[in-house]
């Protein structure tokens, strides 16, 4: 009984409490941009949370520990007996203080969470303390008016103060409910409301951020009209790339914050005109005499032609719409916090003491909700109804976000993505690529195969036919001779065996072709003058040109990384019809293809197969070469492991 007789005034005292802790929260505020009495009020900040976290414990039943605080470092005081602050010196320790105290604040991890439990506990937190007091005065009310009031207000009046005493330790729990969700400093897993909050956050900045940029490639549109229309189209050439860098950068925006693919659809550049039988270069009816001139001549009719440079114009001329559409999410939780959290500063309790107008007609509260003269509310609209107004607009403008943003991105898919015509015209130049980089690489391959036997094997089989011709001539004449000319002949023969045995395993090794492509790359590591680690996970055997092509690739990997490093570590695996090759040594970093031949060389073998090379070699190392190829496994395990 003694639980329920003191849950109600235990409720009226957080009432109290919160209203207390509201009204010094935007002190707080204020506090902080006059930046001087900012670590005072933090003081004031913190007894407040612990007053409220010591009442949550002792009524709400909730275990809520108090947060440990390391104390704000103190100055440095160098040998010269200055104090160093950042790069400035200072004669005095106490401004050096003061600024670590600033910096030790803005760092802290509960001064928000603690902030946000004093504005908002008078919004959400204190709505269950302020049933039981409003049943008390409802009741008292009924019954101090009982002369005109119907009889049944006395029984009315006892219910509600009943009600209100047994209601009382309810409100009492969801208080400290509250309090242990806001002020909790543990790391608790976040609940489906948090994450939809964050999402949806994130959601509303990143859709006004991409109607800035898209607004910025409307602007180029407008440059594209002005051109058209000042020279006829003669200067689109050059305006017309102006959009097309704001689309690829909305793009990589769009890629980066939504996670959603815009690939460029634009056609490649055509390749150089061939000259003619005269020697010119002709580019439609017009000849020209130098090469370079031709290409640039060519620049026009790739612009005005490819129909996704007019796609990137009509997408621009929807952003009119859209645009303005994607910024009302944004727009709204902007008022939203303002009538939250920096309209109550203009309320009569506490704005007259710090020179805060509160007059109707200058309070920006009824300049942002409309005063009443616009007619969009009411004169007798009540001040303190920013508060719950800014909750329901931030709570609209986070549940718009998604939707607008969802709608942005079908425009974005409908316009800005390759058309089936673009991707085979693509596809075609790729082929034509990959196909003479397979030709080149093939003609150089039988160039070396050549140049191999020429020089090495057919040299020593060629001297070995010399050996043997000069020893039939020595047999009757000096046989100790002919023995010592036909022991070298053995010996340059066994050579050039070898010498075969090395080429043929360049072209094929027997060992991929016989073990499979993990029992080859375990080879070539033991053959590595350094220690490599391999590791394998290969559901069976692939196709022999896949196979081959990751060997070589591999090999061509290893042979870098053994140049400057001394540890290498190589992965093998096959996932989602991929095979993966991940060679990462510890080298110094700093690899790029555009100054070696190797990393080109891997990636036009690649190339051939649709397969990708990705570099990652920061300064310092380590240097992670992966390389991709697109397959299917064609047959069981055969490999060991």
């Amino acid at each position: 009984m003694t639980r329920f007789a003191l849950a109600l005034p235990r409720c009226a005292a957080l009432v109290v409490l919160s209203v207390a802790g509201f009204a010094y929260g935007q002190l707080l505020v204020l506090a902080a941009t006059l930046v001087v009495p900012y670590p005072l009020a933090v003081a004031g900040q913190f007894r407040l949370t612990a007053l409220g976290r010591r009442l949550a414990r002792a009524w709400g039943g909730v275990d809520l520990p108090d947060p440990v605080r390391s104390p704000p470092p103190a100055p440095h005081r160098r040998e010269d007996g200055w104090y160093a602050h950042d790069d400035t010196l200072y004669r005095s320790p106490r401004v050096p203080a003061f600024l670590l105290k600033l910096d030790h604040y803005a760092k802290d991890p509960t001064m928000v969470r603690e902030w946000l439990w004093l504005i908002l506990t008078p919004v959400l937190g204190a709505v269950p303390l302020l049933v039981p007091p409003a049943l008390v005065a409802s009741g008292a009310f009924l019954l101090a008016s009982l002369p005109w009031t119907p009889a049944w207000s006395v029984p009315a009046a006892v219910g509600a103060v009943v009600a209100a005493f047994l209601l009382a330790p309810a409100a009492l729990r969801a208080y400290g409910s509250w309090a242990g969700a806001v002020l909790g400093t543990g790391e608790r897993p976040r609940s489906a409301f948090r994450r939809w909050i964050s999402r949806a956050s994130a959601t509303t900045w990143r859709g006004a951020g991409l109607a800035g940029l898209s607004l910025a490639a409307f602007g180029g549109l407008l440059l594209n009209l002005l051109a058209a229309a000042v020279s006829w189209g003669g200067l689109l050439p050059y305006t017309l790339p102006v959009t097309r860098s704001l689309v690829a950068l909305y793009r990589r925006r769009v890629g980066r914050w939504t996670g959603s693919d815009l690939p460029a659809p634009y056609r490649p550049y055509p390749p150089p005109p061939s000259p003619g039988e005269d020697g010119n270069y002709r580019v439609g009816r017009v000849l020209y005499t130098d090469v370079v001139a031709a290409v640039q001549g060519q620049r026009p009719r790739w612009l005005l032609g490819d129909p996704a440079t007019w796609r990137d114009q009509l997408w621009s001329l929807g952003t009119v719409v859209l645009a303005p559409l994607s910024f009302v999410p944004g727009i709204l939780v902007g008022f939203g916090f303002y009538g939250l959290f920096c309209q109550p500063l203009t309320w009569a309790g506490w704005a007259v003491p710090i020179g805060l107008s509160t007059g109707h007609w200058v309070t920006p509260f009824y300049l942002w909700f409309g005063i009443e003269h616009v007619g969009l509310v009411a004169p007798w609209f009540p001040d303190w109804a920013s508060m719950p107004v800014g909750l329901v607009m931030t709570l609209l403008g986070l549940g718009l976000a998604g939707p607008v943003m969802r709608l942005r991105l079908w425009w974005d898919q409908l316009l800005l993505t390759p058309t089936a015509a673009t991707v085979l015209a693509s596809r075609v130049a790729h082929l034509a690529t990959t196909r003479a980089d397979a030709v080149d690489v093939q003609a150089a391959e039988l160039r070396r195969i050549e140049r191999d036997l020429h020089d090495g094997a057919q040299a020593r089989l060629i001297a070995v036919g010399l050996s043997l011709a000069a020893v039939a001539q020595l047999m009757e004449t000096d046989p100790a001779r002919a023995r010592r000319l036909l022991e070298q002949a053995q010996e340059t023969s066994a050579a050039a065996l070898a010498e075969l045995r090395d080429l043929v395993r360049g072209i094929h090794p027997p060992v991929l072709a016989e073990r499979g492509l993990g029992d080859a790359i375990r080879a070539i590591a033991l053959d590595t003058p350094l220690p490599v680690d391999v590791d394998v996970d290969l559901p069976g055997r692939f196709e022999a040109p896949v196979e081959s092509a990751a060997y070589f690739v591999t090999c061509e990997a290893l042979t870098n990384a053994a140049r400057c490093a001394a540890h290498i570590s190589v992965s093998v695996s096959h996932r989602d019809g991929v095979l993966r090759t991940v060679v990462t040594d510890d080298g110094p970093g700093g690899a790029d293809p555009a100054r070696g031949t190797g990393l080109r060389g891997i990636q036009r073998r690649l190339a051939t197969f649709d397969g990708a090379m990705t570099l990652h070699s920061p300064p310092g190392g380590p240097t992670v070469v992966t390389m991709e190829i697109p397959c299917a496994s064609s047959s069981p395990r055969t490999s060991t492991s």
